[in-house]
């Protein structure tokens, strides 16, 4: 008879920095791939559903980790290339076909109804979500944050899980006037020699720029925000913003 005693295995531990095989199941509520590694999940922005990808692991808490895409080593068809190669919000699922797009978004509405389970939720009926003919320069909003850079005043959003403000001379998903006002006005603070925002040092003047832009009359709002009740130049600026 064998005396052996039986010995507890003990748990795989991620850490930051390795590299991990994961199959993607599914895409989260935020647009971010998630898979499967040793019976926790982890969160992968960039990572579609059915791809199979090396990842890094970028950070571990005690239910789940979040981790980056070393690459790729099956595609997924629904995989596109994006207009938009840039590392901020808002455009998280422009590398998945707008089709797909659209079945996520019904997704999401299951996900809710299974999540928080009102009255009757298993006899409600969800339809396809409607998409747009294009699904490009549709939004009539924009709030960019405005900064210096290398000598040159830039307008951007921050960049994931930064306040580094990344500059955005184009993006798709926004109107083309809304976005000729925010770089023209971007060239005029900058020839006028108004200090914008330090976030660092809490110091300089205009901080960020709204502009709203009626698809009906093409009429645009500008706001400016400021981090102080003195705006020097105002003046010339609001003659060359009219102008």
């Amino acid at each position: 008879m064998n005396n052996f005693k039986k010995q507890r295995v003990k748990p795989v531990q991620l850490v930051p920095g390795q590299k991990i095989p994961l199959t993607i199941k599914r895409l989260g509520i935020n647009g971010e791939g998630i898979g499967y590694f040793k019976h926790k999940i982890v969160f992968v922005p960039g990572a579609l559903p059915d791809e199979v990808v090396v990842a890094k692991v970028t950070k571990v808490l005690p239910k789940y980790a979040t981790a980056e895409v070393h690459h790729i080593r099956k595609v997924s068809p629904d995989r596109v290339t994006p207009r938009d190669l840039y590392d901020v919000g808002g455009i998280e699922l422009e590398h998945l076909s707008y089709q797909q797009q659209l079945v996520f978004k019904s997704d999401l509405v299951k996900q809710a109804l299974e999540k928080f389970r009102p009255h009757g939720f298993q006899h409600y009926q969800i339809l396809p979500t409607i998409g747009m003919t294009d699904p490009y320069a549709y939004r009539d909003k924009a709030q960019f944050q405005i900064r210096e850079q290398n000598g040159k005043v830039i307008a951007g959003l921050y960049r994931r899980g930064t306040h580094e403000v990344v500059d955005l001379p184009t993006f798709s998903t926004q109107r083309p006037l809304t976005m000729k006002v925010i770089r023209q006005v971007c060239q005029l603070i900058e020839q006028l020699h108004i200090p914008v925002y330090n976030e660092k040092r809490n110091s300089g003047i205009i901080k960020t720029l709204v502009v709203r832009e009626s698809f009906s009359t093409q009429q645009v709002q500008l706001t400016i925000i400021t981090n102080s009740a003195k705006l020097i130049h105002q003046a010339a600026l609001i003659r060359a913003i009219q102008q």
